[in-house]
């Protein structure tokens, strides 16, 4: 029994000095402080009691139930204060606990600034109890760690020195675990936990005992953690583990409401920039009523205060002179379900004026129309953007004027426009590539230009052209057939240029082309004539030597025959060679005319009369299987021209005509008989010759004319043969048939007439020759003169017989001395004028050559002129120059004796009585 007193005794002092010890540090009231002395009390009772059994343990008698249950009440006595105790302590750590959070959301009232923040948070974390430091940590994308904020014994450990969070030595610390995890981190005792070996050195003297780390969401590119270190072991359990969390959970909310705010702020202030800073005019407005206007829209509207126009009823500010109902219900309320309006109008000003203004409004749906950060109205929100349009309506004014002018030039220019894609596809084309091809653009819009429009023959060289094109940015310039849509052939020049973006890609190609197949047609022309007349030159240069020769044999012919008496068989040779004489100056004659050196004598000539002559000369020479028929106009105009040339011209031209039908008939393979059978029509008109006409004959000239046609229906001609139809000696008849003089003739007389000739032909569809002649100016029609009365009779005069050809000298010499004259002679033109001057006395006549060495003839004449004005000279040449009118007479070669004597009486005979 004593040690159950001895224990209930013990237990009782135990409860009294655990009361005595709550009530002094819990700094409790009285009530608790009587509790504590009635402990006492009891326990000095059981104190008395226990001195009393052992100083007599016979003396008393106790009773042992009472002793257990005094034990008992002990016992719980003991037990209550020390569950009290510890219940007590958890109170005050729970509303620590609570102090801390509430504390630190006093702090972060009010705060919207990150900074100030995590550092009100820090501040607040060290001045707890316990805790030596706080700061808060940012991870680096380097895997550094960079501290933030920090707040306490900042001596006791430097922050993140050394702290990493990656999967490194320096990243394992609650810090970098954190971070790296997310999780929350605590280390209860650093100097023996193995994850702070990296700073077992730095720990050592700093005093703290125990760290615990959390990560801080922020929802921002780096992430942050808390840390907190403290100076006792173990001094983050549970609940203060929950504590710091839910704090640093409270942390990264207001972290993320401050970045928010801050982004706010910075888009408030961006907005306001924008909005002011807008060149367009912007108006908000909200039930019907203006809530903001910028500056543009102000100074659109001709106000220079924006707030004067805050509140005003947008369809009033916004007026159209013209008037739109539509445009002002929907500028003043807008669609309360969403929507859009855009209309272009004349706005008129508050000074009067007005602009061509561009009006988009927008109006927001109704989760947006109730929005409270508009202020002064309610209703639909919506935005009135106003652009000034003048200057773009004046610009786009002047490019539809620019581009009518382009159109109008494209479509006037006279040269195809093409713009082609880079694989040769036509996009699109002017008016006059229609009209030239006979394609619409819809019939060519997205085909191969060169599988459409260009000839078999040509399309490989136009594809390497084309390609040439896209490589260089030089334009090329060549020359290729091209097909219409009826497949007619035309020659046009194409230049490639190639249209590059930005970035030097080809984007299109643009294909210019000039037709140049009348071009080409009159430079041939050209070339022709150009051919023509070196034929001509060269043909009257040989004719004039021929003549010469000519007028030898026949003079020399004519001296034999004088001394063969008549009926002799020699006459007959000396005849036939006369014949051929004269049938070979006959062909020079012809020549000459070629060469229009022939002498001519123009006059007003009834064309119509001449032709039916011919026509029915020539109807009675031909085969019967040929027609011929003729057309002449009652009032066709004379024309002025030599009578026997233009004979010639018919007649040669009838012939030609005759010759190509025969080639028909006689069984030519390559044609067909015409239906209505074989016919030559010779016509006549007249006509006016233009501009137009010119230019497609440059050998032609403007007037009025008087137009001969002569056709056939025979074979025709191939174009290499009209090329050189002209030409002198070409012929397409057979050996023996022709001399290839006819047209040659012909297109040299109608040049000697100031007119010209042109023809067409087709193989198997027959030839027109066009023969223009220039229309007389008297319309009375002059008869031929009669001709003169030829008297040949001997004479006594001198004459100075001047010729470079001794044959001619010899035989004139001899003439002239046969019939009575007295002959001095001269071999070129300086003998001449020296003998002139000796005797010019004696000298009755001079007959001088035209062509000589040293002087000319002409030079001759102008010499003996100056001394001699009064001289008779008779000019004498193979062909007649413009010299000829100064002489007395004009005697051509080749002459026969009685020409020469006539002529040579003429001269003296008309002359007599002139002085000499």
């Amino acid at each position: 029994m004593i040690a159950i007193l001895v224990g209930s005794t013990f237990l009782q002092f135990i409860a009294a000095y655990l009361s005595v010890r709550f009530v002094y540090y819990r700094r409790l009231g009285p009530p608790w402080l009587l509790v504590s002395l009635a402990l006492l009390t009891l326990g000095g009772i059981r104190l008395y009691e226990l001195a009393v059994t052992l100083s007599d343990p016979s003396g008393n008698v106790f009773d042992s139930h009472t002793e257990w249950f005094s034990l008992l009440v002990s016992v719980l006595l003991a037990a209550g204060f020390a569950l009290t105790e510890r219940w007590f302590l958890l109170k005050e750590r729970l509303e620590g606990r609570f102090r801390l959070i509430s504390e630190v959301d006093r702090s972060l009232i009010g705060v919207l600034d990150e900074s100030r923040i995590l550092s009100a948070v820090c501040e607040v974390l060290s001045r707890r109890k316990g805790y030596r430091l706080a700061w808060i940590a940012s991870g680096e994308p380097d895997g550094a760690v960079r501290a933030v904020k920090m707040s306490g014994d900042g001596d006791a450990f430097p922050g993140a020195a050394g702290i990493r969070w990656d999967d490194t030595p320096e990243g394992q610390g609650p810090t970098g675990r954190a971070l790296r995890t997310g999780e929350a981190c605590v280390v209860d005792k650093v100097r023996k936990d193995p994850r702070m070996a990296a700073w077992e050195r730095m720990l050592a003297d700093s005093g703290i005992r125990s760290a615990a780390s959390v990560r801080i969401e922020s929802n921002g590119q780096q992430p942050m953690a808390l840390t907190i270190y403290a100076d006792a072991p173990s001094a983050f359990d549970r609940l203060e583990m929950e504590a710091i969390s839910a704090l640093a959970h409270r942390v990264g909310t207001a972290v993320q409401s401050a970045r928010r705010y801050e982004f706010f702020v910075c888009a408030k202030g961006a907005y306001d920039d924008l909005f002011r800073a807008q060149r367009d005019g912007v108006i908000l407005v909200r039930g019907g009523k203006i809530v903001r206007v910028n500056p543009a829209a102000a100074s659109m509207l001709g106000c220079p205060d924006e707030e004067a126009l805050v509140g005003e009823d947008p369809a009033r500010i916004l007026k159209d002179p013209q008037g739109n109902p539509e445009m002002a219900e929907s500028l003043r309320c807008g669609d309360e379900e969403g929507g859009r309006f855009e209309c272009e109008a004349r706005i008129l000003r508050k000074d009067g004026a007005s602009f061509e203004g561009e009006i988009c409004a927008t109006w927001l749906a109704r989760e947006y129309s109730k929005a409270t950060w508009v202020p002064r109205y309610t209703g639909p929100l919506g935005m009135i953007l106003i652009r000034d349009i003048t200057q773009r309506k004046r610009v786009l004014e002047d490019l539809r004027m620019e581009r009518d002018f382009s159109a109008k030039i494209l479509d006037t220019a006279g040269v195809l426009v093409a713009q082609l894609s880079p694989g040769g596809e036509i996009l699109l084309v002017n008016r006059q590539f229609e009209e030239m091809t006979g394609y619409s653009w819809r019939d060519v819009s997205g085909k191969e230009m060169d599988g459409l429009l260009i000839s078999g023959q040509a399309r490989e060289s136009y594809r390497r052209a084309f390609s040439g094109a896209l490589k260089s940015d030089v334009p090329s310039n060549l020359e290729f057939p091209m097909l219409s849509s009826t497949g007619e052939e035309r020659l046009v020049v194409w230049n490639h240029v190639a249209l590059r973006d930005t970035s030097g890609e080809v984007t299109s190609v643009i294909a210019t082309g000039t037709d140049v197949t009348e071009s080409r047609r009159l430079e041939r022309q050209i070339i022709e004539m150009q051919k023509m007349e070196a034929v001509g030159t060269l043909a009257g240069g040989v004719a004039h030597d021929f003549n010469n020769i000519l007028t030898g044999i026949l003079g020399n012919l004519d001296l034999v025959a004088m001394d063969i008496p008549p009926g002799s068989p020699a006459a007959t040779p000396v005849q036939e060679t006369i014949k051929a004489s004269e049938r070979a100056a006959a062909m020079v004659r012809q020549l000459l005319e070629f060469s229009r050196r022939s002498p001519s004598e123009r006059r007003p000539l009834d064309l119509r009369k001449l032709a039916e002559e011919v026509v029915a000369l020539f109807s009675q020479t031909i085969d019967r299987r040929i027609e011929v028929k003729s057309s002449f106009p009652e009032d066709l105009r004379p024309a002025k021209a030599d009578p026997n040339q233009m004979h010639q011209v018919v007649m040669n031209l009838c012939v030609n005509a005759r010759d190509a039908i025969m080639e028909c008939l006689e069984g030519n393979p390559r044609v067909e008989s015409p239906p209505g059978g074989y016919c030559i029509r010779v016509a006549a008109e007249n006509v006016t010759v233009g501009r137009e006409y010119c230019r497609l004959y440059p050998y032609a000239r403007t007037g009025e004319f008087v137009a001969l046609s002569i056709s056939d229906n025979g074979s025709g001609m191939d174009p290499a043969i009209q090329r050189r139809i002209f030409e002198p000696f070409f012929t397409t008849k057979m050996l023996g048939r022709g001399t290839g003089l006819g047209l040659s003739t012909v297109y040299g007389i109608m040049k000697q007439h100031e007119g010209w000739i042109t023809l067409e032909s087709q193989p198997g569809k027959g030839t027109t020759f066009h023969a223009y002649l220039p229309q007389a100016e008297e319309r009375q029609l002059e008869p031929p003169p009669p001709p003169e009365a030829v008297r040949e009779r001997v004479g006594k005069e001198t004459i100075l017989l001047v010729d470079d050809e001794e044959m001619i000298r010899n035989f004139a010499q001899q003439i002239l001395e046969i019939h009575g004259y007295s002959v001095v002679t001269a071999a070129d033109g300086q003998e001449a004028v020296d003998i002139y001057t000796r005797q010019r006395n004696r000298l009755d006549l001079v007959i001088l050559d035209l062509t000589m060495p040293h002087l000319s003839g002409s030079e001759v004449l102008t010499r003996i002129r100056n001394l001699n004005p009064q001289v008779k000279v008779i000019l004498s040449s193979g062909y007649p120059s413009g010299d000829t009118y100064r002489a007395s007479a004009f005697l051509p070669k080749p002459y026969r004796a009685t020409t020469l004597m006539r002529v040579v009486r003429e001269v003296l005979d008309l002359y007599r009585g002139d002085s000499t």
